[in-house]
């Protein structure tokens, strides 16, 4: 077995990012892993996320609240559209973005660098008049 991929509780979190496509919360995390009968404590799941975040399997967005929310990513660099209503994100090619040409290496003498927005908005779905979304 490869020893750079995640083991026991880490690759079930893991499996349970992977199938959402919107960021969630921790708890919410928890909560749909144990609602599947998989004994984990919300601590291990704290401790996962984390493992999964030091080796850049998970990209945690911050709200306004300061209530953080993970998501599996994928490797390549890219930015998040995420609707502030229900959390569904599209991930933006990061050579695609409208983003104004910035080189904070050489202007301020940084190295390795990584930028990564976050652009909150509506969905469609969440725009629709009765809509359930969010």
């Amino acid at each position: 077995m490869d020893q750079d991929l995640p083991r026991g509780r880490t690759r079930l979190v893991l499996a349970f990012l992977a199938r959402e496509s919107a960021f969630i919360t921790a708890h919410d995390l928890h909560q749909r892993i144990t609602r599947l009968e998989h004994p984990i404590g919300i601590s291990t799941v704290y401790r996962a996320l984390r493992n999964l975040r030091n080796r850049d399997l998970v990209d945690v967005m911050v709200d306004e609240h300061g209530q953080r929310w993970y998501r599996h990513c994928s490797s390549r660099p890219h930015h998040h559209l995420v609707c502030s209503a229900c959390h569904s994100t599209v991930e933006v090619p990061a050579h695609s973005s409208p983003l104004p040409a910035w080189t904070p290496e050489k202007a301020l003498g940084f190295t390795d660098v990584l930028v990564r927005v976050t652009v909150t908005g509506t969905c469609a779905e969440c725009a629709q008049p009765r809509s359930r979304c969010g």
